[in-house]
């Protein structure tokens, strides 16, 4: 079996950057220091370019310093000097508002500098939908959580934080020229996407199973219950809530079968990733996402060239992308989570397939389906089972049988929601269309509900440090090592 390692450049200079944004994070340095660091690693690889051991190795300390700067600039960013005084801001809605406590919570944007803040309102006589303007009279805060709260904060951009009292806002005409063109789309899809919602809601009498729909096929998690996202992690399934490379390989499918003419093939594969990417703004930008729309649009293109396409190297270079963009996200779960299921499944899915006769399985079409999800849910599992026991202090047991019949339900439900998406310009057609995903809604809720309900669903109460994750994952790349020696040990007794 040939190792993807090596043919995987980029994995190195990835780790390197990750390295160096871990110790931009919690090493104070000065921006200054580190980019005269910089500057002398870079000077030292041209003038080492006869010895390439050496070379090597500063070009791999150029990338760990240009991640430690990369940190340190996002953190001189989030350093934001907000007025004592109360003052009078002009505000654009840019999330769903929810109701939490007495409060309305939702994410604004400030029309003057677009930084991005945390908007708490007492209701007043006025509703509050996205992308409504508001004028607000009050003290603009530093955030004040702690913790891995604040870290999620950072990682997602947000500078400040305001609560106003109902006689202290009201809505506006506002200008949205200062928050730059990248956010007034995004706040263009958001509300196009609200309408969306709105639509479909009046279509879906049970709210659970809008929730659900609303949550899988538009990224909208604003009305799953606290009760439905207990249960899908206690199940080994919430990963179905959140947009990933499941719902993105869906459309990049039935996208690629409408457009199949190979005479328009530059032309086609542009039409698609623009709509990927559209999608991706329309839904929000979770770091999940955006990993599975990068990566699409590596093989697309990559596919224009005809030249050969290297999984792990695609990860590579799309977490180099996205760390570049912003470094902070390293440290946010969703990120986390998305590239190790990834790179487990991209790891052990091929050794794990070859445990069984290739040529039994193509004899028992219905077990090789079969053994395929399997494989792939074990493999995910592997790959985020300690993050999953570090953040949310549970070990799924029976994510296996969940998984053998939620991700066939959670495929039918994507493809019946793009269909019923598309006839959004004819309600009633929508309304009676509307019937099969909630239907497979209710059947999915039900699967999820009963297995949750197991005996021993799942174990509560880990809490493992950061070093034993890490100690997790060098068993599991020692596990890895030890099934690639075993897979490759009978495929060469098998050709002898």
């Amino acid at each position: 079996m040939q190792n993807d390692f090596s043919l995987s450049p980029l994995i190195r200079p990835a780790l390197c950057l990750i390295t160096g944004i871990i110790a931009g994070r919690y090493v104070t340095c000065a921006e200054e220091t580190v980019f005269a660091i910089l500057l002398w690693l870079l000077a030292t690889a041209f003038l080492l370019r006869k010895s390439g051991m050496w070379q090597s190795l500063c070009i791999c300390l150029v990338c760990a310093a240009v991640g430690c700067l990369l940190c340190l600039h996002r953190q001189r960013q989030m350093l934001v000097s907000w007025p004592v005084e109360e003052q009078e801001y002009e505000l654009v809605v840019v999330s769903e508002p929810v109701q939490r406590g007495k409060t309305l919570a939702a994410d604004a944007l400030l029309a003057a500098t677009g930084q991005k803040i945390q908007l708490r309102l007492m209701p007043g006589e006025e509703s509050l939908n996205i992308g409504d303007g508001l004028i607000v009279f009050s003290q603009l805060k530093p955030l004040s959580a702690q913790g891995s709260y604040r870290t999620f904060l950072e990682t997602h951009g947000y500078t400040g934080e305001v609560f106003a009292w109902n006689n202290r806002w009201h809505h506006a005409v506002i200008s949205l020229q200062g928050i730059g063109v990248l956010n007034r789309t995004r706040l263009f899809l958001m509300m196009q996407r609200h309408r969306l919602l709105e639509q479909f809601s009046s279509n879906i009498r049970d709210q659970d199973h809008y929730a659900i729909l609303a949550a899988m096929a538009l990224g909208d998690k604003s009305a799953v219950s606290r009760q439905q996202k207990e249960q899908f992690s206690q199940a080994g399934t919430s990963h179905l809530l959140a947009l990933s490379g499941l719902h993105l390989g869906i459309i990049y499918m039935l996208l690629t079968l409408l457009l199949r003419s190979r005479r328009q093939q530059l032309v086609n594969q542009l039409l698609i990733v623009g709509c990927i990417w559209a999608f991706v703004l329309l839904v929000g930008m979770s770091p999940s996402v955006v990993r599975a729309a990068v990566m699409i649009s590596v093989y697309a293109f990559v596919s224009l060239l005809n030249r050969g396409k290297t999984p792990i190297n695609t990860l590579a270079f799309t977490a180099i992308i996205m760390l570049t963009a912003n470094p902070y996200s390293l440290f946010d779960a969703g990120f986390q989570l998305s590239f190790c299921s990834v790179l487990a499944i991209l790891l052990f899915v091929p050794l794990l397939t070859r445990l069984i006769s290739q040529q039994w399985l193509d004899r028992h079409k219905i077990v090789r389906i079969l053994w395929s999800m399997m494989v792939v849910s074990v493999a995910a599992q592997i790959g985020t089972a300690p993050l999953v026991a570090y953040y949310f202090g549970r070990f799924p047991v029976y994510f296996l049988l969940a998984n053998l019949v939620s991700i066939p339900l959670a495929t039918a439900i994507l493809y019946t929601m793009f269909v019923v998406l598309l006839f959004t310009w004819w309600p009633a057609a929508q309304a009676v269309l509307a019937v099969v995903p909630s239907t497979l809604a209710f059947w999915l809720s039900s699967w999820t509900s009963a297995i949750a309900a197991l005996p021993y669903a799942s174990i509560e109460g880990i809490s493992p440090t950061i070093l034993q994750v890490a100690a997790a994952y060098v068993f599991i790349a020692c596990l890895w090592y030890l099934l690639h020696y075993y897979v490759c040990s009978i495929k060469k007794e098998c050709s002898m």
